[in-house]
């Protein structure tokens, strides 16, 4: 594909791995995205952290308050298999903020990567438009000295 430049006649070479550069930067958005939804399954399993780790220390409360006024083995024995479960839930959700926070990490990592092969493209792109400049400058520089060429002939042939 062939670009036309500003310049009279300079046609610029299109960089050849716009296309590319373009998907790489789908690619980071979408690696964008995912943190995100890791960030925000994240907060959510520290959410569900926190009010279970919450309900149990009210639930242990409960348990002081009611075996102070007494309570029969039985009473004793649920509350204490209740807590087992809340220790359970808690150990799980532990687990699961592991689990987000690890998965984080990687979206991190994918978006790190991402960001390296955009840059690179960018780099080649950067490079392509300096050397088309270039080649745009000298042209205009041959194109200026062919005319003051023609224009210093046309005053030799005037004057003599």
């Amino acid at each position: 594909m062939l670009v036309t430049s500003k310049g009279a006649g300079f046609v610029a070479k299109a960089f050849q791995f716009d296309f590319l550069l373009k998907l790489a930067i789908d690619k980071r958005e979408d690696a964008a995205r995912a943190i995100s939804a890791a960030l925000h399954k994240l907060e959510q399993a520290r959410e569900r952290a926190r009010q279970i780790d919450q309900y149990r220390e009210e639930y242990r409360r409960r348990l002081g308050d009611t075996a102070s006024r007494g309570m029969r083995m039985q009473q004793w024995n649920d509350f204490q298999l209740f807590l087992a479960k809340l220790d359970q839930a808690v150990e799980q959700q532990a687990h699961e903020q592991v689990r987000c926070e690890t998965l984080l990490e990687t979206r991190k990592q994918a978006w790190l990567e991402c960001e390296r092969e955009v840059k690179a493209y960018e780099t080649l792109q950067d490079r392509h438009e300096a050397r088309e400049g270039q080649r745009e400058a000298k042209l205009e520089q041959k194109q200026t000295d062919e005319w003051a060429a023609i224009l210093q002939r046309r005053r030799d042939e005037q004057a003599g």
